[in-house]
Protein backbone atom coordinates (compact mmCIF):
# COMPACT_ATOMS: atom_id res chain seq x y z
CA UNK A 1 0.00 0.00 0.00
CA UNK A 2 1.66 3.14 -1.59
CA UNK A 3 1.31 6.10 1.26
CA UNK A 4 0.16 9.48 0.13
CA UNK A 5 1.06 12.77 2.51
CA UNK A 6 -1.86 14.93 3.19
CA UNK A 7 -1.75 17.92 1.44
CA UNK A 8 -2.44 21.60 3.10
CA UNK A 9 -5.66 22.58 3.18
CA UNK A 10 -5.55 26.09 0.87
CA UNK A 11 -6.83 29.18 2.38
CA UNK A 12 -7.80 31.71 0.00
CA UNK A 13 -7.52 35.77 0.03
CA UNK A 14 -10.92 36.15 -0.04
CA UNK A 15 -11.27 33.91 3.87
CA UNK A 16 -8.45 35.90 5.39
CA UNK A 17 -9.63 39.23 4.31
CA UNK A 18 -13.14 38.01 5.85
CA UNK A 19 -11.25 36.53 9.16
CA UNK A 20 -9.41 40.20 9.36
CA UNK A 21 -12.33 41.80 8.95
CA UNK A 22 -14.25 39.39 11.54
CA UNK A 23 -11.54 40.12 14.21
CA UNK A 24 -11.73 43.99 13.46
CA UNK A 25 -15.79 43.66 13.62
CA UNK A 26 -15.41 42.44 17.23
CA UNK A 27 -13.08 45.01 18.03
CA UNK A 28 -15.06 47.99 17.23
CA UNK A 29 -18.33 46.22 18.99
CA UNK A 30 -16.28 46.11 22.16
CA UNK A 31 -15.48 49.67 21.65
CA UNK A 32 -18.70 50.56 21.14
CA UNK A 33 -20.34 48.61 24.00
CA UNK A 34 -16.94 50.33 26.05
CA UNK A 35 -18.66 53.74 25.18
CA UNK A 36 -21.84 52.99 25.31
CA UNK A 37 -21.19 52.18 28.91
CA UNK A 38 -19.26 55.42 29.71
CA UNK A 39 -21.49 57.83 27.77
CA UNK A 40 -24.77 56.49 26.84
CA UNK A 41 -27.50 57.71 28.78
CA UNK A 42 -29.27 54.49 27.81
CA UNK A 43 -26.72 52.66 29.77
CA UNK A 44 -26.72 54.93 32.87
CA UNK A 45 -27.87 53.00 35.77
CA UNK A 46 -26.47 49.56 34.51
CA UNK A 47 -23.12 51.39 34.68
CA UNK A 48 -24.26 52.61 38.17
CA UNK A 49 -24.83 49.28 39.25
CA UNK A 50 -21.99 47.93 38.05
CA UNK A 51 -19.79 50.61 39.95
CA UNK A 52 -21.65 50.25 43.17
CA UNK A 53 -20.90 46.46 42.93
CA UNK A 54 -17.06 47.09 42.70
CA UNK A 55 -17.44 49.80 45.41
CA UNK A 56 -19.31 46.89 47.67
CA UNK A 57 -16.41 44.63 47.18
CA UNK A 58 -13.71 47.10 47.80
CA UNK A 59 -15.06 48.61 50.75
CA UNK A 60 -15.47 44.76 52.26
CA UNK A 61 -11.76 43.99 51.44
CA UNK A 62 -10.85 47.56 53.19
CA UNK A 63 -13.16 46.75 56.52
CA UNK A 64 -11.17 43.37 56.61
CA UNK A 65 -7.52 44.07 55.66
CA UNK A 66 -7.06 47.69 56.47
CA UNK A 67 -7.02 48.31 60.46
CA UNK A 68 -9.58 50.81 61.52
CA UNK A 69 -8.01 54.14 63.09
CA UNK A 70 -9.14 54.91 66.53
CA UNK A 71 -9.48 58.97 66.14
CA UNK A 72 -13.25 60.51 67.18
CA UNK A 73 -15.15 56.92 67.57
CA UNK A 74 -14.78 57.11 70.89
CA UNK A 75 -15.09 60.30 72.07
CA UNK A 76 -18.39 60.01 70.30
CA UNK A 77 -19.16 56.95 72.63
CA UNK A 78 -17.38 58.97 75.84
CA UNK A 79 -20.27 61.93 74.93
CA UNK A 80 -23.11 59.58 74.33
CA UNK A 81 -22.35 58.32 78.00
CA UNK A 82 -22.74 61.68 79.41
CA UNK A 83 -25.53 62.58 77.39
CA UNK A 84 -27.61 58.98 78.92
CA UNK A 85 -26.05 59.54 82.19
CA UNK A 86 -28.26 63.02 82.34
CA UNK A 87 -26.09 65.45 81.67
CA UNK A 88 -28.00 68.27 79.70
CA UNK A 89 -25.82 71.18 79.85
CA UNK A 90 -24.50 70.75 76.20
CA UNK A 91 -21.34 72.91 76.94
CA UNK A 92 -20.52 70.15 79.65
CA UNK A 93 -20.86 67.26 77.25
CA UNK A 94 -17.44 66.45 75.93
CA UNK A 95 -14.71 63.25 75.40
CA UNK A 96 -10.81 62.97 75.17
CA UNK A 97 -10.81 65.03 71.81
CA UNK A 98 -12.66 67.83 73.06
CA UNK A 99 -16.12 68.82 73.96
CA UNK A 100 -19.42 68.29 71.94
CA UNK A 101 -19.77 70.97 68.90
CA UNK A 102 -22.18 69.27 66.81
CA UNK A 103 -26.27 69.80 66.89
CA UNK A 104 -27.98 67.51 68.68
CA UNK A 105 -29.20 64.87 65.90
CA UNK A 106 -25.82 63.63 65.90
CA UNK A 107 -25.85 63.02 69.23
CA UNK A 108 -28.87 61.02 68.89
CA UNK A 109 -27.48 59.20 66.16
CA UNK A 110 -24.06 57.96 67.69
CA UNK A 111 -26.54 57.30 70.91
CA UNK A 112 -28.29 55.13 68.57
CA UNK A 113 -25.14 53.12 67.71
CA UNK A 114 -24.00 52.53 71.34
CA UNK A 115 -27.44 51.04 71.97
CA UNK A 116 -28.37 49.11 69.30
CA UNK A 117 -24.63 47.63 68.25
CA UNK A 118 -23.08 44.38 70.01
CA UNK A 119 -20.52 46.45 71.34
CA UNK A 120 -19.05 49.84 71.40
CA UNK A 121 -15.41 48.42 71.31
CA UNK A 122 -15.91 46.29 68.15
CA UNK A 123 -16.30 48.36 65.75
CA UNK A 124 -16.58 46.17 62.72
CA UNK A 125 -20.43 46.00 62.78
CA UNK A 126 -20.35 50.11 62.59
CA UNK A 127 -17.78 49.77 59.58
CA UNK A 128 -20.10 47.87 57.57
CA UNK A 129 -23.35 50.31 58.69
CA UNK A 130 -20.55 53.31 57.36
CA UNK A 131 -20.17 51.01 54.22
CA UNK A 132 -23.88 51.33 53.41
CA UNK A 133 -23.61 54.89 53.83
CA UNK A 134 -20.87 55.12 51.45
CA UNK A 135 -22.89 52.88 48.78
CA UNK A 136 -25.64 55.39 49.43
CA UNK A 137 -24.15 58.03 48.89
CA UNK A 138 -22.59 56.93 45.30
CA UNK A 139 -26.59 56.15 44.87
CA UNK A 140 -27.74 59.26 45.56
CA UNK A 141 -24.89 61.24 43.71
CA UNK A 142 -25.68 59.19 40.36
CA UNK A 143 -28.93 59.96 40.85
CA UNK A 144 -28.51 63.78 41.22
CA UNK A 145 -26.08 63.59 38.24
CA UNK A 146 -28.82 62.04 36.50
CA UNK A 147 -31.57 64.21 36.97
CA UNK A 148 -29.06 66.79 35.96
CA UNK A 149 -29.17 65.36 32.54
CA UNK A 150 -32.68 65.49 31.73
CA UNK A 151 -33.96 66.96 28.95
CA UNK A 152 -36.39 69.73 28.93
CA UNK A 153 -39.77 70.04 27.44
CA UNK A 154 -38.63 71.31 23.91
CA UNK A 155 -35.11 71.64 25.11
CA UNK A 156 -31.75 69.74 23.87
CA UNK A 157 -30.81 67.10 25.68
CA UNK A 158 -27.90 67.94 28.72
CA UNK A 159 -27.08 64.19 29.35
CA UNK A 160 -24.05 64.10 32.03
CA UNK A 161 -22.04 61.38 30.86
CA UNK A 162 -21.86 58.37 33.29
CA UNK A 163 -17.87 58.77 33.07
CA UNK A 164 -17.93 61.64 35.55
CA UNK A 165 -18.80 59.14 37.90
CA UNK A 166 -15.28 56.97 38.09
CA UNK A 167 -13.63 59.89 39.74
CA UNK A 168 -15.80 58.74 42.35
CA UNK A 169 -14.28 55.51 42.96
CA UNK A 170 -10.72 56.53 42.89
CA UNK A 171 -9.92 58.54 46.45
CA UNK A 172 -7.90 56.80 49.13
CA UNK A 173 -8.87 59.57 51.52
CA UNK A 174 -12.61 59.53 50.59
CA UNK A 175 -13.03 54.99 51.66
CA UNK A 176 -10.98 56.07 54.92
CA UNK A 177 -13.22 58.86 55.83
CA UNK A 178 -16.08 56.60 55.41
CA UNK A 179 -14.73 53.16 56.56
CA UNK A 180 -11.53 53.68 58.68
CA UNK A 181 -12.42 56.94 60.49
CA UNK A 182 -16.45 56.82 61.25
CA UNK A 183 -16.62 60.61 61.12
CA UNK A 184 -20.19 62.03 61.45
CA UNK A 185 -19.88 64.18 58.23
CA UNK A 186 -20.62 61.34 55.59
CA UNK A 187 -23.89 61.14 57.30
CA UNK A 188 -24.23 64.82 56.91
CA UNK A 189 -23.38 64.83 53.43
CA UNK A 190 -25.62 61.71 52.67
CA UNK A 191 -29.21 63.34 53.94
CA UNK A 192 -28.02 66.37 52.10
CA UNK A 193 -27.56 64.34 49.11
CA UNK A 194 -31.01 63.07 49.61
CA UNK A 195 -32.56 66.32 50.00
CA UNK A 196 -30.90 67.41 46.98
CA UNK A 197 -32.65 64.69 44.81
CA UNK A 198 -35.60 65.62 46.08
CA UNK A 199 -35.12 69.28 45.50
CA UNK A 200 -34.89 68.55 41.77
CA UNK A 201 -37.72 66.34 41.57
CA UNK A 202 -40.12 69.85 42.16
CA UNK A 203 -43.14 70.66 43.36
CA UNK A 204 -44.09 72.67 46.25
CA UNK A 205 -44.37 69.31 48.25
CA UNK A 206 -41.20 68.49 46.88
CA UNK A 207 -39.65 71.83 47.90
CA UNK A 208 -40.68 71.19 51.60
CA UNK A 209 -39.44 67.76 52.14
CA UNK A 210 -36.23 68.98 51.14
CA UNK A 211 -35.69 71.98 53.13
CA UNK A 212 -36.99 69.55 56.10
CA UNK A 213 -34.11 66.75 54.81
CA UNK A 214 -31.78 70.05 54.91
CA UNK A 215 -32.56 71.00 58.19
CA UNK A 216 -31.62 67.34 59.50
CA UNK A 217 -28.66 67.48 57.59
CA UNK A 218 -27.40 70.77 59.75
CA UNK A 219 -28.36 68.62 62.54
CA UNK A 220 -25.96 66.28 62.55
CA UNK A 221 -23.10 68.83 61.46
CA UNK A 222 -22.93 72.82 60.86
CA UNK A 223 -20.97 72.74 57.71
CA UNK A 224 -24.05 72.09 55.95
CA UNK A 225 -24.48 75.98 56.27
CA UNK A 226 -22.44 76.44 53.23
CA UNK A 227 -24.83 75.47 50.98
CA UNK A 228 -27.84 78.21 52.48
CA UNK A 229 -27.05 80.95 50.82
CA UNK A 230 -27.08 78.48 47.39
CA UNK A 231 -30.79 77.43 48.41
CA UNK A 232 -32.43 80.69 49.79
CA UNK A 233 -31.66 81.94 46.22
CA UNK A 234 -32.95 78.83 44.56
CA UNK A 235 -36.24 79.18 46.86
CA UNK A 236 -36.66 82.62 45.76
CA UNK A 237 -36.39 81.07 42.11
CA UNK A 238 -38.61 77.95 42.31
CA UNK A 239 -40.91 79.50 45.08
CA UNK A 240 -41.01 83.29 45.27
CA UNK A 241 -40.77 85.23 48.05
CA UNK A 242 -43.71 82.88 50.58
CA UNK A 243 -42.13 79.80 49.53
CA UNK A 244 -38.67 81.49 50.55
CA UNK A 245 -40.29 82.35 54.07
CA UNK A 246 -41.80 78.46 54.52
CA UNK A 247 -38.57 76.81 53.83
CA UNK A 248 -36.53 79.33 56.20
CA UNK A 249 -39.27 79.01 58.41
CA UNK A 250 -39.43 74.71 58.46
CA UNK A 251 -35.20 75.25 58.78
CA UNK A 252 -35.13 76.71 61.82
CA UNK A 253 -38.24 74.82 63.33
CA UNK A 254 -36.39 71.66 63.04
CA UNK A 255 -33.51 73.54 64.47
CA UNK A 256 -35.53 74.20 67.45
CA UNK A 257 -37.15 71.26 67.58
CA UNK A 258 -34.29 68.46 67.09
CA UNK A 259 -32.61 69.74 70.44
CA UNK A 260 -36.15 70.87 72.28
CA UNK A 261 -37.09 67.64 74.01
CA UNK A 262 -33.49 67.62 76.48
CA UNK A 263 -31.59 70.93 76.10
CA UNK A 264 -34.14 74.11 75.74
CA UNK A 265 -35.74 73.18 79.09
CA UNK A 266 -34.58 76.57 80.52
CA UNK A 267 -32.96 79.80 78.53
CA UNK A 268 -29.46 78.97 80.24
CA UNK A 269 -29.37 75.36 78.40
CA UNK A 270 -30.81 76.98 74.97
CA UNK A 271 -27.76 79.13 75.14
CA UNK A 272 -25.08 76.28 76.64
CA UNK A 273 -26.83 74.21 73.06
CA UNK A 274 -26.81 76.84 70.31
CA UNK A 275 -23.55 78.24 71.23
CA UNK A 276 -21.51 74.96 71.37
CA UNK A 277 -23.53 72.92 68.46
CA UNK A 278 -22.99 76.28 66.29
CA UNK A 279 -20.04 78.08 67.63
CA UNK A 280 -18.98 80.08 64.57
CA UNK A 281 -15.36 81.35 66.40
CA UNK A 282 -14.01 78.40 67.24
CA UNK A 283 -10.43 78.18 67.01
CA UNK A 284 -8.75 75.48 64.73
CA UNK A 285 -5.56 74.00 65.25
CA UNK A 286 -2.47 75.17 62.91
CA UNK A 287 -1.13 71.33 63.19
CA UNK A 288 -4.33 70.19 61.19
CA UNK A 289 -4.80 72.51 58.57
CA UNK A 290 -4.90 70.69 55.19
CA UNK A 291 -5.78 74.28 53.47
CA UNK A 292 -3.18 76.93 54.91
CA UNK A 293 -0.02 75.34 55.65
CA UNK A 294 1.79 77.73 53.55
CA UNK A 295 1.70 80.82 56.22
CA UNK A 296 2.59 80.66 59.51
CA UNK A 297 1.00 79.66 62.57
CA UNK A 298 0.49 83.50 63.55
CA UNK A 299 -1.07 84.84 60.79
CA UNK A 300 -3.16 81.28 60.91
CA UNK A 301 -4.09 82.40 64.35
CA UNK A 302 -4.69 86.26 63.55
CA UNK A 303 -8.10 88.08 63.92
CA UNK A 304 -7.57 89.91 60.33
CA UNK A 305 -7.31 86.90 58.37
CA UNK A 306 -10.41 85.47 59.17
CA UNK A 307 -11.97 88.59 58.50
CA UNK A 308 -10.30 89.34 55.12
CA UNK A 309 -11.89 84.88 54.23
CA UNK A 310 -15.09 86.56 55.64
CA UNK A 311 -15.03 88.92 53.19
CA UNK A 312 -14.08 87.17 50.21
CA UNK A 313 -16.57 84.25 50.94
CA UNK A 314 -19.57 86.88 51.30
CA UNK A 315 -18.13 89.06 47.91
CA UNK A 316 -18.01 86.34 45.75
CA UNK A 317 -20.95 84.97 46.83
CA UNK A 318 -22.86 87.94 45.86
CA UNK A 319 -20.68 88.20 42.48
CA UNK A 320 -21.88 84.56 41.68
CA UNK A 321 -25.84 85.37 42.89
CA UNK A 322 -25.64 88.73 40.74
CA UNK A 323 -24.13 87.25 37.57
CA UNK A 324 -24.39 83.33 37.34
CA UNK A 325 -26.59 81.76 39.30
CA UNK A 326 -29.65 83.49 37.10
CA UNK A 327 -28.77 82.10 33.61
CA UNK A 328 -31.78 83.61 32.30
CA UNK A 329 -33.35 86.94 30.07
CA UNK A 330 -33.12 89.54 32.20
CA UNK A 331 -30.49 88.04 34.73
CA UNK A 332 -30.92 88.99 38.36
CA UNK A 333 -32.25 92.09 38.21
CA UNK A 334 -35.02 91.23 36.28
CA UNK A 335 -35.34 87.77 38.89
CA UNK A 336 -35.80 90.07 41.71
CA UNK A 337 -38.14 92.33 40.44
CA UNK A 338 -40.45 89.74 39.23
CA UNK A 339 -40.00 88.01 42.61
CA UNK A 340 -41.11 91.41 44.11
CA UNK A 341 -43.38 92.15 42.37
CA UNK A 342 -45.48 88.11 42.36
CA UNK A 343 -44.74 87.03 45.99
CA UNK A 344 -46.95 84.12 46.05
CA UNK A 345 -45.26 83.11 42.55
CA UNK A 346 -41.53 81.90 41.66
CA UNK A 347 -39.46 84.67 40.38
CA UNK A 348 -38.29 82.23 37.49
CA UNK A 349 -41.09 80.64 34.88
CA UNK A 350 -40.95 77.14 34.93
CA UNK A 351 -38.76 75.16 32.35
CA UNK A 352 -36.51 78.79 32.13
CA UNK A 353 -33.81 76.70 34.15
CA UNK A 354 -31.61 73.69 32.76
CA UNK A 355 -31.85 70.87 34.92
CA UNK A 356 -28.45 71.04 36.31
CA UNK A 357 -29.06 74.64 38.18
CA UNK A 358 -30.72 73.10 41.35
CA UNK A 359 -27.18 71.17 42.22
CA UNK A 360 -24.70 73.92 39.85
CA UNK A 361 -26.03 76.43 42.70
CA UNK A 362 -25.85 74.75 45.79
CA UNK A 363 -22.46 72.78 44.95
CA UNK A 364 -20.82 76.39 43.59
CA UNK A 365 -22.03 77.61 46.80
CA UNK A 366 -20.20 75.26 48.88
CA UNK A 367 -17.00 75.30 46.78
CA UNK A 368 -16.79 79.30 47.74
CA UNK A 369 -17.55 78.26 51.35
CA UNK A 370 -14.72 75.75 50.96
CA UNK A 371 -12.21 77.98 49.45
CA UNK A 372 -12.49 80.30 52.07
CA UNK A 373 -12.85 78.42 55.10
CA UNK A 374 -10.44 79.37 57.79
CA UNK A 375 -9.23 75.99 57.87
CA UNK A 376 -9.97 72.34 56.69
CA UNK A 377 -9.28 68.70 58.47
CA UNK A 378 -9.27 65.66 56.50
CA UNK A 379 -12.51 64.81 57.22
CA UNK A 380 -13.86 67.86 55.40
CA UNK A 381 -12.82 66.22 51.67
CA UNK A 382 -16.25 64.47 52.13
CA UNK A 383 -17.99 68.38 52.14
CA UNK A 384 -17.36 68.40 48.17
CA UNK A 385 -15.32 65.46 47.04
CA UNK A 386 -18.73 63.93 45.00
CA UNK A 387 -19.49 67.52 44.10
CA UNK A 388 -16.05 67.91 42.05
CA UNK A 389 -16.63 65.99 38.56
CA UNK A 390 -20.11 67.72 38.30
CA UNK A 391 -18.17 71.56 38.61
CA UNK A 392 -15.51 70.57 36.47
CA UNK A 393 -17.54 69.32 33.85
CA UNK A 394 -20.69 72.09 33.80
CA UNK A 395 -17.60 75.20 33.53
CA UNK A 396 -14.73 74.48 36.40
CA UNK A 397 -11.95 72.94 33.94
CA UNK A 398 -12.47 76.19 31.61
CA UNK A 399 -13.85 73.64 28.64
CA UNK A 400 -10.50 71.46 28.43
CA UNK A 401 -10.54 67.90 29.38
CA UNK A 402 -6.81 67.66 30.04
CA UNK A 403 -7.16 70.97 32.82
CA UNK A 404 -9.95 69.42 34.36
CA UNK A 405 -8.14 65.88 34.91
CA UNK A 406 -5.11 67.91 36.03
CA UNK A 407 -7.28 70.13 38.95
CA UNK A 408 -8.65 66.57 40.21
CA UNK A 409 -5.61 65.09 40.58
CA UNK A 410 -4.34 68.67 42.37
CA UNK A 411 -7.17 68.80 44.86
CA UNK A 412 -6.82 65.13 45.78
CA UNK A 413 -2.77 65.32 45.60
CA UNK A 414 -3.62 67.88 48.53
CA UNK A 415 -6.18 65.39 50.66
CA UNK A 416 -3.91 62.49 50.41
CA UNK A 417 -0.37 64.23 52.14
CA UNK A 418 -0.49 63.82 55.48
CA UNK A 419 0.63 66.23 56.99
CA UNK A 420 -0.12 68.95 54.70
CA UNK A 421 3.34 70.90 53.54
CA UNK A 422 3.23 74.19 52.08
CA UNK A 423 3.15 72.48 48.71
CA UNK A 424 0.15 70.67 49.14
CA UNK A 425 -2.37 73.20 50.62
CA UNK A 426 -0.87 76.03 47.89
CA UNK A 427 -1.79 73.25 44.87
CA UNK A 428 -5.25 72.67 47.27
CA UNK A 429 -6.16 76.51 47.13
CA UNK A 430 -5.05 76.96 43.34
CA UNK A 431 -7.39 74.32 42.68
CA UNK A 432 -10.10 75.46 44.08
CA UNK A 433 -9.75 79.11 43.03
CA UNK A 434 -9.35 77.89 39.13
CA UNK A 435 -12.31 76.22 39.55
CA UNK A 436 -14.27 79.41 40.94
CA UNK A 437 -12.79 81.10 37.98
CA UNK A 438 -13.77 78.67 35.51
CA UNK A 439 -17.24 78.65 36.86
CA UNK A 440 -17.73 82.38 36.97
CA UNK A 441 -15.96 83.34 33.47
CA UNK A 442 -16.43 80.27 31.37
CA UNK A 443 -20.09 80.69 30.17
CA UNK A 444 -20.79 77.00 29.76
CA UNK A 445 -21.83 76.20 26.45
CA UNK A 446 -24.79 74.21 28.08
CA UNK A 447 -26.24 77.27 29.52
CA UNK A 448 -25.22 79.37 26.57
CA UNK A 449 -27.00 77.80 24.11
CA UNK A 450 -30.12 77.36 26.79
CA UNK A 451 -29.80 81.51 27.37
CA UNK A 452 -29.88 81.75 23.12
CA UNK A 453 -33.17 79.58 23.16
CA UNK A 454 -34.63 81.30 25.79
CA UNK A 455 -34.15 84.66 23.92
CA UNK A 456 -35.75 83.50 20.71
CA UNK A 457 -38.59 81.98 22.86
CA UNK A 458 -38.97 85.61 24.45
Amino acid sequence: MTSQKASPIAVSPATESGTAKGKRGLIDEGFDLVRALLFDRRWYWPFVGLLVLGEALLGLLIIWKIPYTKIDWPAYMQQVEMFLSGERDYSMIEGETGPLVYPALHLYIYTAFYKYLPSIDDIRPAQYIFLGFYLTTILLVSTIYYLAGRPRPGGRNEHLPQILLIPLALSKRAHSIFLLRLFNDPIGMMTFYLSVVVLMLGGKSGWRIGCALFSLALGVKMNILLFLPGLLVLLFQYRGIYGTLEGVSLIALIQILLPAPYFLSSTYLAKSYFTSAFDFSRQFLYEWTVNWRMIDEKTFLSRERAVLLLAGHLGVLGLFAAFRWCPVPGGSLGVLMNGIHQWSHPAIRNGHLPSYHIPLVLFTCNLIGITFARSLHYQFQSWYFHQLPFLLYLGGAWGSLPLGIVLWCMVEYAWEITPATPLSSGLLLAGHILMLGGLFFRRSERLTSRRRGLRKAE
